[in-house]
């Protein structure tokens, strides 16, 4: 019997702190992962020396891609919806066509061989792995809120005035109407998608109005992939995510080892320090 051409797999790292830990992971995904290729996004608030040692280091790489073309990306802004799209347009415009497309950050790491997580996505080509549930997967916090106001803060550096903001939106009564051809839906910012919905995705986002509320969103990495790819790929989707992370009681990632029992489920794992 012919064994079946494994797919392959275009990774998509954001990343904005250490160069040394991007360039680590690069290189363990292009060793582990032939055929494969890997585009960087690095945020464009971070230090021009953190991009000049990418460059140095992997510029030279002929599957790894450095974005030049890049957006800031605050916590909880339209920045880490940007990033993403403008990576997966890239990768169209240069041809880089591969059967999927997995978003990842630097904090990432492979908890099984990159040949298992090509030979599941192999067995199961055509399906798109990526949580899309409905505002109860949300933990704590405004739910519907996040869409329906509008919060142009960064949360993080400007906490009173995000508060202010959203309260006084409230009291005036300037709530938006619920969205009539996007049905909301909510999951981890880490996804895994097919060539095919990929394509569909950058189609919609030129083409829906209604997706542009999505830009003055609260935290839109966690709703914008998870309602488009709901809309335009819902028959063929398996809601979860394939890289597993823990929360603490603020909703930070927490660091996990090898000691931690991540289930067999998942091929990565979120800041895994190996």
């Amino acid at each position: 019997m012919t064994r079946k051409k494994l797919v392959t797999v275009t990774f998509i790292v954001l990343c904005h702190d250490s160069a040394e830990r991007v360039i680590a992971l690069v290189r363990l995904l292009l060793q582990e992962g032939s055929e494969c290729s890997v585009i960087v996004h690095l945020d464009k608030k971070s230090p021009k020396t953190t991009f000049k040692k990418l460059v140095l280091a992997l510029d030279d790489e002929p599957r790894c891609h450095l974005m030049r073309n890049r957006v800031r990306c605050g916590w909880g802004q339209w920045g880490l919806v940007e990033a993403p799209l403008r990576a997966l347009r890239y990768a169209l415009d240069q041809e880089i066509v591969s059967d999927y497309f997995h978003l990842m950050s630097e904090y990432c790491r492979p908890v099984r061989p990159l040949s298992e997580f090509r030979e599941f996505l192999t067995a199961h080509q055509g399906t798109d792995f990526i949580e899309c549930e409905s505002s109860d997967w949300i933990r704590g916090g405004i739910r519907e809120d996040r869409y329906l106001y509008r919060h142009y803060l960064d949360k993080r550096k400007h906490p009173k005035l995000h508060r202010l903001m959203y309260r006084v939106q409230k009291k005036l009564g300037l709530k938006r109407q619920y969205p009539k051809k996007i049905e909301v839906r909510f999951g981890s910012q880490w996804w895994c998608l097919s060539l095919e919905t990929v394509k569909k995705v950058l189609y919609i986002a030129t083409h829906e109005p209604e997706l542009r509320r999505f830009r003055s969103a609260w935290i839109p990495d966690e709703c914008y992939f998870q309602s488009v790819v709901y809309k335009v790929s819902r028959t063929s989707l398996e809601s979860r995510s394939l890289v597993y992370a823990e929360f603490d009681k603020s909703g930070k990632a927490s660091m996990l080892t090898r000691c931690h029992d991540i289930p067999s489920d998942f091929f990565f794992a979120r800041k895994y320090m190996s």
